[in-house]
């Protein structure tokens, strides 16, 4: 992956400052993923959305090449004009200990109002569906629930509120409050039964934390609220 990633970086002209800043990392963090440690998923779609060849970083081989007028993705064809397509990818946010991303592509879809994304604010977000899993976030979140997430790019846009999160290979759903004094986060849950931590910057910085997205909406509840 060393050489896959430092040639596709050199094939589209970048320095390993300017595709760090491209996809809202460190250049220390680039730097360790040429030297050969994992990239996160999620960065890996960023890669992909500032042209970097996936499939080459990953396995050294050339991915076919793209059509050059651009259609709408069967996958997320609607079966009505009024309805947005929001795929689910086979990610569990886990509310207790943790799970892994196990695939990037869809394993479903959910066809959502349009209108209805357009007076809650999100019919200009990348959203997708994520279940939970754990019951450390009872009584906001719980063990089945799915989620409506808008995915985040920008760090700076998410400092509080309920979110998606990946701490190395685990991803999780937790309440988060940025500390601006010691520029980490405090990592809450709702469940009283579990205790919260604290992310410095220094895993920050290194790559190893990162929060994927905000819980917007539950939008199918695993069980009856009291």
């Amino acid at each position: 992956m060393t050489t896959f990633l430092r040639d596709e970086r050199n094939r589209l002209g970048l320095t390993q400052a300017e595709a760090s800043k491209a996809i809202g990392v460190g250049k220390t963090t680039f730097l360790r993923w040429e030297a050969g440690h994992p990239i996160p998923s999620d960065k890996l779609i960023a890669l992909s959305d500032i042209g970097f060849d996936i499939n080459y970083i990953l396995k050294g081989s050339k991915s076919a090449p793209l059509p050059l007028v651009k259609t709408k993705s069967t996958a997320l064809q609607t079966s009505h004009a009024d309805l947005t397509a929001v795929p689910q990818y086979d990610l569990a946010a886990s509310a207790g200990g943790g799970a892994l991303v196990v695939a990037e592509h869809p394993i479903a879809r959910f066809e959502l109002s349009s209108r209805w994304l357009q007076q809650n604010n999100l019919h200009n977000k990348k959203l997708t569906v994520v279940p939970v899993r754990g019951d450390s976030m009872e009584r906001t979140l719980f063990d089945g629930d799915l989620t409506l997430v808008s995915l985040i790019d920008d760090q700076t846009d998410a400092r509080e509120g309920v979110c998606v999160l990946r701490f190395d290979d685990e991803i999780f759903v937790k309440r988060i409050q940025y500390d601006f004094k010691s520029k980490g986060y405090n990592i809450t849950s709702d469940n009283s039964a579990y205790s919260g931590f604290f992310v410095d910057a220094d895993d920050i910085n290194a790559g190893r934390f990162s929060v994927l997205g905000r819980v917007e909406r539950v939008l199918q509840r695993a069980r009856k609220v009291d």
